[in-house]
């Protein structure tokens, strides 16, 4: 009975966490930042990248009551600040234009190293675009379903079986961050151009989806 239960609330977990944090579609998205990166250097931004949010999911799971009680925040005023965070990234990508074949054959030839988006790992790349303020809101609402009354054994299992979730998506995270860069390369020059703006579009969309929601909630109207 209590294996069934742990096994129900994983399959919960995954099944919530998911949708919002969208393992695959997002290394498609973080794709276009590593771009310029060779083989070992894009596991190693990977690797960053996944402990990031790592660290976020589990701080959310252990603290995220204290945090929002010590700041005074609510969840639906974390999801318009996040959403207006992607949105204005999704923007940013619509908007860029492709550099021209001079321009990146100059830049092909400058020495590329991790440095050039070490100070992009943490924002935007794994808050909020992997691991944001949809996901935050999901990982709360799965800490209160899984506290149980009076029987803190039974609750800090469940939070270990939420745990194990949000790490299972960080895995599949971490393989398609590894290799999306094959796919888009079959893709071709057109290909990638049509991927990237509608990767874009997209990511601009899941920004203004996150702020509806959130004001829908703090208006208490149905907006969606």
């Amino acid at each position: 009975m209590f294996l069934d239960s742990f096994v129900y609330m994983f399959l919960a977990s995954v099944a919530a966490l998911f949708p919002v944090m969208n393992p695959i579609g997002n290394s498609f998205v973080v794709n276009g930042f590593f771009a310029d990166l060779d083989a070992e250097q894009r596991r190693a931004a990977s690797k960053k990248i996944v402990r990031n949010c790592l660290i976020v999911g589990l701080g959310s799971l252990v603290t995220g009551h204290l945090i929002m009680l010590l700041f005074g925040l609510a969840i639906p005023v974390i999801q318009v600040a996040g959403g207006i965070i992607i949105s204005k990234t999704g923007l940013e990508w619509l908007s860029s234009k492709p550099a021209s074949p001079t321009e990146k054959h100059e830049h092909v030839t400058k020495e590329v190293t991790l440095q050039n988006v070490e100070s992009k790992l943490f924002y935007p790349l794994s808050f909020p675009i992997c691991l944001g303020p949809g996901s935050v809101s999901v990982i709360f609402t799965l800490m209160a379903t899984a506290s149980v009354r009076d029987n803190m054994l039974r609750t800090g299992i469940n939070y270990a079986i939420i745990s194990v979730a949000i790490i299972a998506m960080l895995v599949v995270l971490y393989f398609g961050l590894v290799n999306a860069h094959r796919i888009m390369k079959r893709l071709g020059a057109a290909g990638n151009l049509i991927i990237g703006k509608l990767l874009a579009f997209i990511t601009f969309c899941i920004g203004i989806q996150i702020i509806l929601a959130g004001i829908s909630r703090i208006f208490h109207i149905n907006i969606l």
